[in-house]
């Protein structure tokens, strides 16, 4: 009896429960939103109308049914709906004459030949007219771009909203907007919005970009991460052969040898405005090609894109990602410009897997162009001057600018942003991914302990060593800030510490000073050039785990000085001063004597030296306008001179010298074939010196990889006062295991490296040393060669990277301190994604 009774209620509790609450939009294949469109559940007299927006709502006391959706001059559509339906996105289809080859568009099982394929005569006139086509067919062009981007948390369910919003929650999740799939929940947490003017001078090739207004909200101020995230979508150009994304290249959709990587099918036509337009679907040959997955409509006189929209392709494995997708719109004006008029950009982050039930981080990114002007050149100056963003307030626009603008973000998007940036849940979550991201934690005030992953170190001197980092940080503009940091070896039992304050003196032109003091043991014997780094970070002291032991170890007791002037964008030039002492960390073990003028047998160095560099890195992304700034992952090559010079007398200088070096990075994306990373590297110290201020060749004796090192030479194996090395890692991308049938599953990527040092050194700096250091050169050419497998993981987490590494011949000169070194070493590298 009481079971029937329970079966009972649960009955009428359902019948009672039982109903439809449905939400959508229903807009055209080209996402515009569609008015007055008729919702209706069959076979019911419950319907409604879309609004403006293509928004509908409808409610009705039946728990399942078919909806019907239609429109004149569109083709009916129906759906399947019960109460589990959340959320619908309709697209209609127009009316339209379909062409004769009418193909379904999954990916085709046989492949054509690409003269056979209809698709191919259609894109053989797109490459034709590509180059020629757009904005390069008018002389002169100005044009105004608002962009939005809306970083949020997505697949949230009510369970975490309630510990999110708490006694407000049946209030605030009225606000909440549904997530793509309609029925978990997505909360914005950070906005930002510019609109900016463009002026281009297509005979000079000139761009100017003016920034009018500025804009955000949220949590993504307090740190560089949200900067460098909000950038993962720059411009993505479908136009050529090769996209550049995430530091990878990426086969366009487009590419005049697009064949090779993609399958086409030709799908239909519509006629729009007059005007034929051809769908052409195109998905990757081979799953886990750098490629996309998507469709684009072409028009057929002057076979111009209208629209495209592709997706990554699920099977690529990209570092947090699990998804990303663009669509890009233009309109063709007199049959032969076509301009950009929206692009839309939809990322989809997860820490450790794709599965579509884990929550995530969506970024998105709006981008809309109009108010073009075309043929109405400016002065030839003018193109020349930009207006640069200086200050971190300057382009603050009020609300009444805003709405004259028109808008792309609505504002209860803000009002629910600055809403959550107070809950205790949501600021855990940001600073956790600011931790992640840059290794600093928050102490709740204007202190960061870190970066964290130093924190522990192992060296035959100090033993087991901890160091315990800090940095001042308001904000990620602060003009002033104060870093250090205080360590201790448990087997010396000495503390090292270190303490820096750098000033932003001027925001235009950009002028930096800082002064640094440093009381810490350094591996000298690690790098070759530092520049605008004013406390010793090198990895020798850094390292947990090692192969060998390692005495030779210096300590730095030093106070410096910098002055860096930014002459433009990315182009600095800058002087230090320092002063330094410098011993051996341990000269029962390792000796830094040499003999000084007197005939005297000295152990201290003192080096009292200046710095003039300049550094140039053109196409860097830059984040942040205060004194530090970070910068992002994108490919742009880098060069770097310095001139050295050592003063004898003043300050009880013991060596007066010159020093010169340069350094030279250059990552080259080849296309399918991957990425090649180049560095070349040179030097030359003039006078008499010890080992302290010569030039080892780096080494490593750690158990990881250090970019720009040795991995199977000691520390101090080569000093040289004239050098040469090169180190050459090229990156396959997959181009190699995606065409072996067993492994491409693995998802792996190959990769080869090759690193080579020449140099000498002078019989005057010979002469001079009395260390237990046998000086050795390279002057026969030392190389070591590598093959390594990387994207190795679980998931989305795949940053593991391991490399087999050989070396040339070498024998080290009779009466070394150390062992041999290996010919042969397996070793690990960690390379985050983003």
């Amino acid at each position: 009896m009481k079971n029937k009774i329970l079966h009972l209620l649960i009955l009428i509790t359902t019948s009672v429960s039982a109903q439809l609450t449905l939400k959508g939009k229903v807009v055209d294949e080209f996402d515009n939103p569609l008015p007055f469109v008729n919702v209706v559940l069959q076979k019911t007299t419950h319907g409604t109308v879309t609004d403006d927006d293509g928004k509908f709502y409808l409610k009705t006391k039946k728990y399942r049914g078919i909806l019907e959706i239609s429109f004149v001059g569109f083709e009916t559509q129906t759906v399947r709906v019960s109460e589990k339906t959340k959320y619908l996105n309709i697209v209609l289809k127009e009316e339209s004459n379909q062409l004769e080859e009418v193909v379904v568009v999954t990916k085709p099982k046989k492949r054509l030949k690409k003269e056979e394929n209809p698709a191919y005569k259609i894109l053989k006139e797109l490459w034709k007219r590509k180059r020629k086509l757009g904005l390069n067919l008018v002389d002169h062009y100005e044009y105004k771009k608002h962009t939005a981007i809306e970083i949020g948390l997505n697949n949230l369910d009510t369970v975490f909203l309630k510990s999110v919003f708490k006694k407000s929650y049946n209030k605030d999740i009225k606000q909440v907007k549904y997530d793509s799939d309609g029925i978990n929940y997505y909360i914005p947490i950070y906005l930002q919005e510019k609109i900016t003017k463009v002026y281009g001078d297509t005979k000079n090739d000139r761009i100017r970009e003016d920034i009018k207004a500025e804009k955000e909200e949220g949590l993504g101020a307090q740190g560089f991460v949200f900067d460098r995230m909000s950038n993962t979508f720059q411009n993505v150009d479908i136009f050529r052969n090769n996209i550049r994304l995430l530091q990878k290249s990426f086969v366009s959709p487009l590419s005049s040898n697009g064949f090779a990587t993609y399958d086409y099918v030709l799908y239909d036509s519509i006629v729009k405005n007059d005007q034929k337009l051809y769908n052409i679907y195109f998905f990757p040959r081979r799953n886990g090609d750098l490629a996309f997955q998507g469709n684009v409509w072409i028009a057929d006189k002057n076979y111009s894109v209208r629209r495209i929209k592709m997706a990554v392709h699920k099977s690529i494995n990209l570092n947090f990602v699990r998804g990303l997708s663009f669509d890009k719109e233009f309109e063709v004006k007199n049959d032969s410009i076509y301009l950009p008029t929206k692009n839309t950009y939809d990322g989809d982050f997860t820490l450790v897997d794709k599965n579509e039930t884990n929550k995530g981080l969506t970024i998105k990114k709006t981008v809309t162009f109009n108010d073009y002007i075309l043929d109405k050149p400016k002065p030839d100056d003018f193109y020349l001057k930009s207006l640069e963003k200086i200050r971190p307030d300057q382009f603050k626009r009020d609300e009444t600018f805003w709405e004259k603008s028109g808008k792309i973000v609505d504002e209860d998007t803000y009002s629910l942003i600055s809403s959550v940036k107070k809950k205790k849940k949501i600021k855990t979550i940001t600073g956790f991914i600011n931790t992640v991201a840059n290794g600093y934690l928050n102490t709740g005030g204007n202190i960061q302990i870190g970066p964290l992953w130093t924190l522990f170190a192992n060296n035959q001197v100090e033993g087991f060593r901890t160091k315990i980092g800090f940095r001042t940080f308001k904000t990620k503009d602060d003009r002033f800030r104060v870093g250090g940091h205080i360590a201790y070896g448990f087997k010396d039992k000495k503390f090292k510490y270190g303490l820096e304050t750098r000033y932003l003196l001027s925001y235009q032109p950009r002028i930096a000073v800082g002064v640094a003091y440093q009381n810490d043991i350094e591996q000298l014997g690690s790098n070759l050039l530092n520049t605008t780094q004013l406390l010793g970070n090198t990895f020798g002291t850094t390292a947990l785990f090692n192969r060998g032991d390692n005495f030779f170890l210096s300590k730095v007791r030093k106070i410096a000085t910098n002055f860096d002037y930014q002459v433009k964008l990315n182009l600095h030039v800058g002087f230090n001063l320092s002063h330094s002492r410098i011993r051996s960390a341990s000269e029962a073990d390792f000796s830094m004597s040499y003999i000084d003028q007197n005939g005297t047998l000295q152990s201290q160095i003192t080096d009292v030296a200046s710095d003039i560099y300049v550094s140039y890195t053109p196409g860097r992304f830059v984040y942040g306008l205060g004194v530090e700034r970070r910068f992002g992952r994108n490919i742009f090559p880098t060069f770097v001179l310095n001139y050295r010079k050592g003063y004898k007398g003043p300050f009880n200088g013991t060596h007066s010298y010159d020093k010169i070096q340069f350094k030279y990075n250059h990552p080259i994306l080849l296309g399918e074939l991957g990425l090649l990373d180049a560095t070349f590297e040179g030097g030359k110290t003039f006078g008499a010196v010890p080992i302290g201020l010569l030039n080892p060749i780096p080494a490593n004796q750690s158990l990881s990889l250090v970019k720009n090192t040795f991995t199977l030479l000691n520390y101090y194996d080569f000093v040289t006062d004239t050098y040469a090395a090169t180190h050459l890692e090229h990156h396959f991308n997959g181009f190699i295991f995606n065409r072996i049938p067993l492994l491409k599953k693995l998802k792996l990527r190959s990769l080869v490296t090759f690193r080579a040092a020449y140099g000498s050194i002078s019989d005057e700096n010979k002469a001079l040393s009395r260390s237990n250091i046998n000086y050795n050169t390279p002057n026969d050419l030392y190389y070591e060669y590598g093959v390594g497998i990387e994207n190795i993981g679980y998931g989305n987490l795949r940053f593991l990277r391991i490399d087999a590494i050989w070396r040339s011949n070498y024998t080290p000169p009779a009466g070394a301190l150390v062992s041999p070194t290996p010919k042969f070493a397996i070793r690990i590298g960690i390379k985050p994604g983003l």
